[in-house]
């Protein structure tokens, strides 16, 4: 299975070595080798590539990634949100990934506090723009794959300040910037807007994160503007993950007085504790208020969104899937979508009569694409990340009380030619690398 929307597969065996798909064999073909794997009945498939997760809580050094793995992804982009750290603290502490992972460099803590901009309600002056510009330019030349953006958590961000750093992302070849849009209310229309003009005024390729959970209501229409927008040479695309249900720390602005209104008396009753004290609770406003002081970095789900609007988004034509995974230290919550974001897409996308070839290139070839990654595709001579699923069982089984569930279903997945998970079990041999650009 290549991947790719014109490309249904063939029927085939491949044969890796020395970390690169060294042949793709007629299936009859006699084969010598010192491992083989069944995979007859299942589809073999270029390993999923994930271009949205949160990967930055260095002390933590396998939840996220592993959960990843045991999905069918061998390829992430991490930072994301305004939340990656300069490059030169990723690369120390992720130098021996799990899988292939590239880092963005974030506005809000590793541009706007590096600087002293710690307020997020405000804007920055000149002078730290100009400091902002420096950092984030050392990290790009360090390797960092691009600038992520988290408009709605340092609400205080002027235009003028992420014009400048993407003028600098525009400097750099095969470089991206994700946004994290400026609100999740009615105002998304002209968030969505904004980001628009900021690619097209800096000539830079931008990427709109998890567009579905950020446009209540207007999802369709934002998602249009964006297509518009591409189809006349802006560099602009869009992504989603298949639930009807975000998550964000709680000390995060989305929570911040106010949110009742903007969601259209959705209030805390529709918020659900992920982690800490409350955990697996939905929220009053006193233990809202209560998380918020006491336990900021904690996880809040918001079941706020539309079922019906987030499958649609999913099954738009343009759109990327992308996980946002993201879990609190040390794996003590998460949202289900750190293990179940792809079965559940493809699930979504067949149901709605795509075919594998065109499901799978929203989560192999498309992405990688977008993201100027290698991977999303199998052909003699790529890197072999491969993963492999029986297309009957393949199937999400991370629920909200249980967010960490793996599917059923995966039967092998395969980073840079090593096993990396095999009928149910990972491997603790750590087979990624880490991507400089």
């Amino acid at each position: 299975m290549g991947g790719g929307d014109s490309d249904e597969g063939v029927a085939a065996s491949l044969a890796i070595k020395d970390g690169k798909i060294s042949a793709i064999l007629p299936q009859d073909a006699s084969i010598e080798a010192e491992k083989v794997f069944d995979a007859t009945g299942m589809i073999v498939s270029p390993g999923f590539v994930d271009i949205h997760v949160h990967d930055e809580y260095f002390p933590d050094a396998d939840t996220v990634q592993r959960c990843l793995i045991r999905q069918g992804v061998t390829t992430a982009v991490a930072g994301n949100c305004g939340s990656g750290p300069l490059f030169e603290e990723s690369s120390a502490a992720r130098e021996k990934p799990w899988l292939n992972l590239s880092y963005l460099v974030g506005n809000c803590a590793a541009l706007r506090e590096a600087v002293g901009r710690t307020d997020r309600y405000t804007p920055s002056t000149g002078d730290e723009i100009a400091r902002m510009k420096e950092l984030l330019r050392s990290s790009l030349k360090a390797g960092a794959k691009g600038l992520s953006l988290g408009l709605e958590y340092a609400p205080g961000t002027s235009f003028e300040e992420i014009s400048a750093l993407a003028s600098v992302v525009s400097e750099f070849e095969n470089r991206i910037v994700t946004v994290h849009i400026r609100y999740d209310d009615d105002r998304c229309i002209g968030a969505v807007q904004e980001v628009i003009r900021l690619s097209e005024e800096n000539r830079v390729r931008l990427q709109v994160s998890h567009l579905g959970s950020m446009t209540m209501y207007h999802t369709r229409v934002c998602a249009e503007l964006i297509t518009q927008a591409a189809a006349r040479g802006v560099d602009v695309a869009f992504d989603c993950y298949p639930y009807d249900a975000f998550c964000a720390r709680a000390g995060s602005a989305v929570y911040d007085d106010g949110f009742v209104e903007r969601w259209k008396g959705k209030g805390p009753e529709c918020l659900e504790a992920a982690s800490g004290r409350f955990k697996g609770q939905r929220l009053t406003f006193e233990s809202l208020a209560e998380m918020r002081s006491a336990d900021p970095m904690g996880l809040i789900v918001a079941h706020v969104m539309d079922k019906d609007e987030i499958e649609e988004c999913i099954a738009n034509p343009a759109c990327i899937i992308a996980s946002d995974a993201l879990c609190f230290a040390g794996g003590g919550g998460a949202h289900p979508r750190i293990a179940g974001t792809f079965p559940r897409a493809l699930r979504i996308l067949r149901g709605k009569g795509y075919s594998w070839g065109q499901a799978l290139s929203k989560m192999t070839t498309r992405p990688a694409e977008r993201m100027g990654l290698d991977g999303g595709r199998l052909f003699e001579g790529s890197c072999a990340n491969v993963t492999v699923f029986d297309p009957e069982n393949f199937t999400d089984r991370a629920t909200f009380q249980e967010p960490f569930l793996p599917p059923d279903g995966l039967r092998l997945v395969v980073i840079n030619g090593q096993v990396a998970f095999e009928d149910g079990n990972a491997t603790e041999s750590k087979s990624g690398k880490l991507i400089r650009f």
